[in-house]
């Protein structure tokens, strides 16, 4: 009988033991389903997240930002929503915004993919109350303001963000934002978003420790419509303490504005192989240190063909990469064959960098000014890359 009661409680024993290891090994799994930022991050490479404005269920813009988990760099990618492709489910050409709905950004998402060549695992869909609230959150924003912004009233006008460096609660955000929206030339207007997003997810990762307390995270989480889980958004912060955005690469799409069925839409340069081709080279210098020690260099680009404002779209490609452009101008000559990198031959490594953005082979060496390299592109330069 003494044998039996053992027994039992010895299987008891083993059953709650059962119960604890299969309540652990379900929580773990859990919780790594539910934090997937943690899943990407921890394979080392590139990890992409859209930044989506909305005002009233209408996208305003809609920003790419990615983030290298071993060298902490990072990149933010212009979206603008007047892109004009295909659109196969409405079996005509048409604008990328066509395609968003608030709350449910995952088609207008996947086009987006399609088109950049880009892998954009999470978003963060904002309305501008609920981005206001999170800049409320962390104190406000930090923003050089160059000219001031006016609200027009009938007999004067009322200055309400004047000129220089402040720092802006939420309302005034949004002010700035609308101001930009409405007043800025396009060039202006992707560089303003873009530095909203690079002071934003900068001001996240300064205040993680302030965010992540108990009292505040879940306010937090309330206006952020984003597929991240909670535990995903934690790790999401994680990350932006330790990122580099000081550093950040800015990059846009370039093409040609054409009106269709009463719509303005941007048609991308050579059916959007020079915009993927940039971003896949962005997504690589960004895990590769080395390519950010070209800030030190000055870049000469001169253009040797026929073709105008090809030296001036490849300066773009250039600093976007974090490279210093000095000089921008027509080559001696409008019928250079073959493009030519030339520069100091102590400069070795860094020319053979500058050169592999382009895909060019023509490298020449001189004992000339150190810390100068001249690009003088021929007839074999397609716009992206030397054929």
């Amino acid at each position: 009988m003494r044998n039996k009661k053992v027994f039992a409680k010895s299987n008891i024993i083993l059953f709650i033991i059962l119960l604890v290891i299969l309540a652990t090994v379900v929580f773990i799994s859990v919780s790594v389903r539910e934090d997937n930022v943690h899943k990407k991050l921890s394979e080392g490479k590139g990890v992409a997240f859209i930044f989506n404005m909305t005002d009233k269920k209408n996208i305003l813009f809609s920003e790419v930002f990615i983030y290298h988990p071993e060298t902490h760099r990072t990149a933010v990618i212009d979206i603008p929503i007047n892109y004009g492709s295909l659109i196969k489910s409405l079996s005509r050409v048409d604008r990328l915004d066509v395609l968003y709905k608030k709350g449910k950004p995952d088609q207008y998402i996947k086009k987006i993919e399609v088109e950049t060549g880009l892998s954009i695992p999470f978003y963060f869909d904002f309305d501008l109350d609920e981005f206001k609230n999170c800049v409320d959150l962390l104190g406000g924003l930090d923003f050089v303001i160059g000219t001031p912004v006016l609200r027009h009233e009938t007999l004067a006008d009322t200055v309400l963000l004047p000129g220089g460096r402040h720092r802006l609660d939420g309302d005034k955000v949004l002010e700035y934002i609308r101001n930009e929206e409405l007043n800025s030339a396009d060039s202006e207007l992707s560089t303003s978003r873009q530095r909203l997003i690079q002071t934003f997810v900068s001001s996240l990762g300064a205040n993680k420790d302030l965010l992540l307390k108990k009292e505040v995270f879940p306010v937090l989480y309330k206006n952020m419509d984003t597929d991240l889980s909670q535990l995903a958004l934690r790790s999401f912060l994680e990350a932006m303490s330790k990122a580099d955005c000081q550093r950040m690469i800015f990059h846009r799409v370039l093409g040609d504005r054409k009106m269709v069925d009463d719509k303005v839409m941007l048609f991308p340069h050579y059916n959007g192989n020079l915009l993927r081709e940039g971003l896949k080279q962005i997504v690589e210098a960004l895990g590769n240190t080395n390519v950010f020690e070209g800030s030190n260099i000055k870049i000469e680009i001169l253009n040797g063909t026929s073709m105008g404002g090809l030296a001036n779209r490849t300066s773009t490609t250039y600093r976007n990469f974090g490279y210093n452009v000095t000089k921008v101008d027509n080559a001696e000559s409008d019928n250079v064959e073959l493009t030519q990198i030339i520069g100091h031959k102590n400069d070795m490594a860094i020319i053979e960098r500058v050169a592999g953005v382009i895909k060019c082979r023509n490298i020449l060496t001189e004992d000339g000014i150190e810390g100068t390299i001249t690009i003088i592109l021929g007839k074999d330069f397609d716009g992206r890359q030397c054929k």
